[in-house]
């Protein structure tokens, strides 16, 4: 907000609105060089039955600048100067509410406070303040009227905040009907002698710092308090403490710069769109073969992957087959064998367990004679030979043994 105010210290124009009991008035200044040319101004009264109609006519006329500010009457309000120190504005609103009951009958519960400095003191660092003080509700009621009638305003500035040191006296019967401001104090209105001098004085100083317009419609005492809150506006007063000023609320502010944000984001959206349509002109053949390239990448990528797979899956079938083709198809007289074998065994032996392997028979036999000779026994079939014979519990009643029966020519059984 500092910033702003700062800006708004070397722009190029603002407006002012003032209102009393019968009148409204405005204007629009706009820098010249060092001074400020009062370019736009109007005048109406205010119809009891129909304000809004020469509000929104004085608006118009005056417009909505850079800066709008409104000034006029306002109840219960106050103004007073006192001696502080040159301090920063939070600590000089802390002096500013010090003050506040040596100078006022009753300070509201809910006030407001516009301060600035003013002038010096005797002190080195000593200096003067303004102090407008206001009912926080009277500034509602303000700021409502502002509303009903269309209008909007930055700031509103008291007039009684132009005094300093070079003019200490002020009469402003439109505001103050029964006093005025003399030599830093209140005082009965004076004689009319006293006002128009005093008036003068005033249009004498604000001519310097104004360019006005010279027409017959133009007439100064008319628009003096208005030009008593431009050159408040106008000064450094505002630029040194902007927040000091801050009394309308915030919803009695104008919106501005909606509408060029409003333009900015749609323009901003058409060259977002238009980069887009360029990018895709220029590349966006290669985008779509880089993408057609980058599927068919990965298409590839799983194909191998499934190939991979497939052979892994293949070649372990394919040992498994060379391990079976490998493998003897057996012995095709088997069956008759084993009849021979049974045959030749006596019928007292149990055969609890054979087994045919490539080239010889393992049999595990049981039977109540442990000294059985069965190389003697299967000698007989002319084929076999008992090459191995193992006897298991040799003090039991049942004997176990085991037998291997090898062919008398292995080398021909294979």
């Amino acid at each position: 907000m500092k910033m702003f105010w700062k800006k708004l210290h070397i722009s190029r124009s603002f407006s002012v609105l003032a209102v009393d009991d019968g009148y409204i008035r405005g204007g629009r200044f706009q820098r010249k060089g060092k001074v400020w040319k009062l370019i736009e101004f109007a005048e109406e009264q205010l119809d009891p039955a129909n304000p809004q109609a020469a509000w929104k006519k004085v608006a118009r006329s005056a417009g909505l600048s850079e800066f709008r500010a409104v000034t006029g009457k306002i109840g219960n309000s106050t103004f007073f100067r006192f001696p502080s120190v040159k301090m920063d504005a939070a600590a000089q609103r802390g002096a500013v509410e010090f003050e506040l009951p040596r100078n006022m009958l009753r300070v509201p519960d809910d006030h407001r406070c516009q301060f600035c400095v003013s002038g010096h003191t005797a002190e080195s660092d000593g200096v003067m303040v303004n102090v407008a003080v206001f009912s926080g509700r009277a500034m509602d009621d303000f700021a409502s009227r502002l509303a009903a009638m269309g209008i909007s305003a930055d700031e509103f500035i008291h007039p009684f905040m132009a005094v300093d040191d070079q003019d200490d006296s002020l009469i402003l019967p439109e505001l103050e009907p029964e006093f005025a401001y003399m030599k830093d104090s209140w005082m009965p209105m004076p004689s009319d002698e006293e006002c128009r001098i005093n008036s003068e004085k005033w249009e004498n100083r604000l001519r310097k710092h104004f360019i006005l317009p010279d027409s017959k419609d133009f007439v100064f005492r008319n628009f003096q308090m208005l030009l008593l809150a431009a050159e408040v506006i106008a000064g450094s007063q505002m630029h040194d403490s902007p927040e000091a000023f801050r009394v309308l609320p915030d919803s009695a502010r104008p919106v501005r710069f909606r509408g060029h944000l409003i333009v900015t984001g749609i323009l901003l959206l058409l060259l977002l769109v238009s980069l887009v349509w360029r990018f895709s002109l220029t590349y966006g053949r290669d985008v779509t073969e880089y993408r057609k390239i980058t599927a068919e990448t990965k298409a590839l990528k799983n194909k191998t992957s499934e190939l991979k797979k497939t052979i892994k899956r293949n070649s372990k079938e394919l040992k498994e087959m060379t391990r079976l083709v490998a493998m003897n198809v057996g012995e095709p007289d088997a069956i008759a064998e084993f009849a021979l074998f049974s045959e030749t065994l006596p019928a007292n032996i149990l055969v609890s367990s054979i087994r045919w392997n490539e080239t010889d028979i393992d049999a595990v036999v049981q039977c109540e004679d442990s000294n059985i000779d069965f190389d003697a026994l299967f000698r007989s079939l002319k084929y076999w030979k008992v090459t191995q014979q193992q006897r298991q519990n040799p003090g039991s009643a049942v004997a176990t043994m085991t037998l291997k029966l090898t062919p008398y020519d292995a080398k021909d059984k294979k």
